[in-house]
């Protein structure tokens, strides 16, 4: 029991500690603690008995014996408490528990479940993560897999790799591979809206390169792409200077960005901003006419037959927040919707085919005729 309190209370005085500490100081601790006699007689058999405490605690397969040194090589071990050591001078040893591998402590109680959707979620979500969050995630990972693969209850292994592998995202559409981009551009930008910061960089134009030095505002992860979204920092100037409401972001390809750097001036973007709504806003879609970015009320025929899921699709997913459907007969609906003329409704309409008639307005039926001339001409 002695023993046991002993390596308990060094696990504690480490957990205590944000920085790695000698085995003197580990020493000096547990005499001043009262678990080890302070006679300094004593202290070089003490020495070798905390040495044998940590090897202990750091998984070696045997004890030290009382006349080893500590090594100077340092391997990788595997413990449930997150110890690891580290090299100190001559053949010293410093030690240190990862705050992140504390939680570890609880991994043999989790629910398979909840290991699962950590396992999941390495999956899924490592290629857009920070690299140094995936760095200090990849150990509660491993334990979340070590978790599921030691588990006795009903959710064997077997069935637990089938359903990672069950889960994938996927592109609406034609399938477009995903452009690369370097990791270290994104880990830059996640930097840069957590301490607060501009962004500057070179992004390549179709035709030429050009420097911006930008106010960041997220990152929009659109399969196959990732967006920087931001504002110029003379769009903010301007706006500032002329007390005059500003909306004029800007979206940057993150694979068309490189001499990206952190800005030591503060980045302006207001607290209640978030992402979400000004995605759900249709801030991402791409006028036809950057003139008009009015809404429009459309009304669409749409002709269904029996096989056709059209209007229960459309049912469960709404193209706007304001559309209706009002069926006319056994095949005819029609629609109503405020909508803006962009090139995602554009490519809409022309996938519906023979299905949809647009009634009105007058200007968005334009849009389609013209399109679907250009689109002729290729054939004639």
């Amino acid at each position: 029991m002695t023993t046991f309190l002993r390596r308990l209370e060094i696990l504690n005085f480490l957990k205590s500690k944000h920085n790695s500490v000698g085995t003197e100081l580990i020493l000096q601790h547990l005499i001043n603690a009262g678990y080890l006699d302070s006679n300094e007689t004593k202290q070089k058999s003490q020495f070798r008995l905390i040495q044998r405490d940590l090897a202990f605690l750091l998984g070696r397969k045997t004890e030290v014996d009382d006349c080893e040194e500590e090594k100077n090589e340092l391997d990788e071990y595997d413990n449930d408490f997150g110890l690891s050591a580290e090299q100190g001078l001559g053949k010293s040893r410093h030690w240190r528990l990862d705050p992140y591998q504390q939680l570890n402590y609880d991994f043999e109680r989790m629910p398979a479940f909840m290991a699962l959707a950590l396992s999941v979620t390495q999956k899924h979500l490592t290629q857009v993560l920070p690299s140094s969050t995936q760095h200090e995630l990849k150990r509660i990972f491993l334990n979340a897999e070590s978790k599921l693969q030691k588990s006795e209850q009903k959710l064997s292994p077997v069935h637990y790799q089938r359903l990672t592998d069950s889960v994938e995202f996927f592109q609406r559409g034609q399938h477009l591979q995903t452009p690369h981009f370097e990791m270290s551009i994104l880990d830059t930008i996640y930097r840069a809206i957590l301490q607060g910061k501009r962004l500057s960089f070179t992004y390549r134009g179709q035709a030429l390169s050009k420097k911006y030095e930008l106010h960041p505002f997220g990152v929009a992860i659109m399969l196959p792409k990732l967006y920087l979204i931001g504002k110029k920092h003379e769009d903010i100037q301007n706006r500032i200077s002329q007390q005059q409401n500003d909306n004029t972001f800007r979206s940057f390809l993150v694979h068309k960005i490189k001499d990206i750097e952190i800005s030591v001036q503060p980045n302006f973007v207001p607290d209640d901003f978030q992402i979400k709504t000004y995605l759900a806003a249709g801030n991402m879609d791409v006028l036809l006419d950057h003139s008009d970015s009015s809404q429009h009320e459309l009304v669409l025929e749409l002709s269904t037959t029996q096989y056709s899921n059209l209007i229960s699709d459309l049912k469960e997913s709404p193209i706007s927040t304001s559309q209706s459907l009002t069926q006319l007969n056994n095949t005819t609906w029609h629609l109503k919707a405020e909508v803006k003329r962009t090139i995602q409704l554009k490519n809409w309409l022309l996938s519906l085919g023979f299905q949809a008639k647009i009634i009105s307005p007058s200007i968005i039926r334009d849009d389609l005729i013209q399109a679907l001339d250009a689109m002729r001409k290729n054939y004639l």
